[in-house]
């Protein structure tokens, strides 16, 4: 029979047991509030919540979604897996866009020997302000152009330099009410009635069928002429209907109206001041022209402009655009 001392050191040991049990039953399931930069390699397996913006959002093959999250404070930065079965289970889940701000509980591992946060509940994601509220002064953007780029931001200041952007390279041909996109970067558009005579292909960038207008036996001649051989001539109509029939073939299209350039859209600076200095920003709205639709946006109008903040090769430039209009004016 146990002795009255080792009885009690036998309790003690259970009820130790018992407690660092409790403590780490209830290190699993209660959630620690930490901050990213917080969060390392000793919290793996821990239930953790942390918040912030997200950078980037890639919808994986598998169905899950992998956000990395990004703290405006310190731009420390984290990667959250969110697996199929959440995101079929989030009516949230569109909202769940670059320049949101969520909130998320999830446990961490470590993946690819990086630390990362897993989600395995959609009551585990909220969202604490959409992307329209995503709102930076253009002096963060300039003075941290990387850490943000890719994300959908917020941006206030002082409009100038409105211009309109051509792409004179295109011409619209119209007969009868039907339409259709040639590419002549010759600009051989002799005006009046004219004959096309080009390459029928599809234009990944554009989204649609157009006719490329080349060398060679390639033109734009005056109304009437003679199709070249080999080149299939149909009415505008019929390839406006059906393009993909005569995808990658020579095709003449006679007697129709041409109008030289397309729209790409509209660009401008903002600028506004930040710690006692003055920043400005390129900025463009794709398919929006200014010189026909302004929506008194006017030059030294002050405005809110929503938009992507990214690098732009052709320029050498950061920028922040829109594929359409997201100006607001400001009193």
């Amino acid at each position: 029979m146990l002795g009255r001392r080792k009885l009690t050191a036998l309790c003690l040991a259970v009820s130790l047991l018992f407690l660092v049990a409790l403590y780490g039953y209830a290190w699993s399931i209660n959630p620690r509030d930490l901050r990213i930069c917080e969060i390392g390699q000793d919290d793996i397996g821990a239930l953790v919540r942390t918040q912030g913006h997200a950078k980037s959002v890639e919808t994986l093959g598998s169905g899950g979604v992998k956000v990395e999250l990004l703290d405006y404070s310190d731009f420390a930065r984290i990667s959250v897996f969110i697996f199929g079965k959440v995101v079929r289970a989030m009516q949230s889940i569109p909202e769940v866009v670059t320049g949101a701000q969520l909130r998320v509980t999830g446990e961490v591992q470590e993946f690819n020997g990086e630390v990362e946060i897993s989600v395995s509940d959609a009551s585990r994601v909220e969202i604490l302000a959409s992307a329209a509220e995503n709102r930076l002064q253009l002096g963060t953007l300039a003075l941290n152009p990387e850490t943000f780029g890719g994300m959908h931001v917020v941006a206030r200041g002082e409009v100038d330099g409105l211009s309109t952007i051509m792409d004179w390279g295109k011409l619209l041909i119209s007969s009868g009410g039907d339409t259709f996109w040639v590419e002549d970067k010759g600009g051989r558009n002799p005006g009046g009635r004219i004959d096309i005579f080009g390459k029928l292909l599809y234009n990944e960038g554009r989204g649609r069928f157009e006719i490329k207008v080349a060398g060679g036996t390639d033109g734009i001649v005056p109304h009437p002429s003679k199709a070249p051989r080999n080149y299939t001539v149909v009415s505008l109509r019929e390839l406006a209907a059906n393009p993909e029939a005569l995808e990658g073939d020579s095709v003449a299209v006679l007697d129709v109206v041409g109008m030289a350039g397309e729209i790409i859209g509209t660009s401008f600076s903002l600028s506004d001041s930040f710690d006692g200095e003055r920043y400005e920003m390129a900025c463009m709205v794709f398919g929006w022209d200014w010189s026909t639709d302004n929506r008194n946006v006017e030059e030294k109008a002050v405005v809110e402009f929503s938009g992507t903040w990214d690098y732009y090769s052709s320029r050498a430039q950061w920028q922040i655009t829109s594929d359409k209009f997201t100006l607001s004016l400001l009193p």
